[in-house]
């Protein structure tokens, strides 16, 4: 995306004193970092890797290859051997039949591990994506029905569990990890500890999308946000959003927080005009064939 053109992300948000002290005013945070790394570890609750491996500061996540997060290095921590970490994480994806993956963040340790990726022979940033936050308040605003045109209104229910239903819909609308691999995302589904809502919206009873929510602490995290595409731009998402919002609220969340894509425009557009504020991009590097450590 022409990121001028970005109603999300334009490029002051990231470097922008302004930016941070709106940052502040919605979530409480005075330090973009520390509110990077805190939303960091609320995602790793949210979306829990089926295996892990420590490597000194990192988490070596295995999901059966399911998503890139939950298949990739978390380098939350140091390491004391650089080298030494870089061929251990070689080894365990290789035992697991995967390419090495780091998702690489702003708080990444150690410093230049960018640099040292480089060097490794891993493939350059792929994946760019966007973590946003909002205030709770607005989203459960919204209203409980939303308008979908020609006279007919989206409606929400709300499940401790994800059915088929919810799960078709995430797969049409684009979830492949809801797809072909299903079986394995329920079984990440379930290993999430933090209390769990599943949303579905329908228009004249039939499901045309649906989200997931996760309540930890003051937060709500935001995933797994569908819609078919035959009912896009019809409100299904801001009902979907409102309807999570509402769940959170009375589970005591007070900001929200969900990942967004830099080349899905739509769901950009949406999520600035509900108010959401980027903190920071994350991305994907993967170590190449040539690459290989030995």
């Amino acid at each position: 995306m022409n990121v001028a053109a970005d109603p999300l992300a334009a490029p002051r948000w990231f470097t922008d004193t302004a930016a941070d002290a709106e940052l502040g005013r919605v979530t409480g945070f005075a330090d973009r970092a520390a509110l990077t790394a805190e939303l960091e570890a609320l995602a790793f609750r949210g979306w829990p890797a089926l295996r892990t491996e420590a490597v000194g500061g990192w988490v070596l996540r295995d999901s059966g290859g399911v998503t890139r997060r939950g298949n990739s290095v978390w380098a939350r921590g140091d390491v004391a051997d650089l080298t030494g970490a870089l061929a251990a994480v070689e080894r365990f994806y290789a035992r697991a039949g995967r390419p090495s993956i780091f998702q690489l963040t702003p708080v990444s340790r150690p410093d230049r591990l960018a640099d040292a990726l480089d060097r490794a022979g891993y493939a350059p940033d792929s994946g760019p994506t966007d973590v946003c936050v909002a205030d709770l308040a607005t989203l459960a605003a919204d209203g409980a029905v939303s308008p979908a045109g020609r006279g007919v209104a989206v409606r929400t229910s709300l499940a401790e569990r994800p059915d088929e239903s919810w799960l078709n819909v995430c797969a049409a609308g684009g979830m492949s990890m809801f797809g072909a691999p299903r079986a394995t995302s329920v079984d990440v589904l379930s290993r999430v500890t933090q209390p769990t809502a599943y949303v579905t919206a329908t228009v004249d009873g039939a499901p045309v999308g649906a989200g997931r929510a996760v309540a930890d602490g003051e937060w709500l995290g935001i995933y797994s946000m569908a819609t078919l595409p035959a009912a896009r731009g019809r409100g299904v998402a801001t009902a979907v959003l409102a309807a999570l919002a509402r769940w959170a609220v009375l589970a005591g969340a007070r900001r929200a927080y969900l990942q967004v894509e830099q080349d899905n425009a739509a769901a950009r557009r949406l999520y600035a005009g509900r108010g959401f504020l980027p903190v920071y991009r994350y991305t994907y590097r993967v170590l190449a064939p040539s690459g290989r450590l030995g």
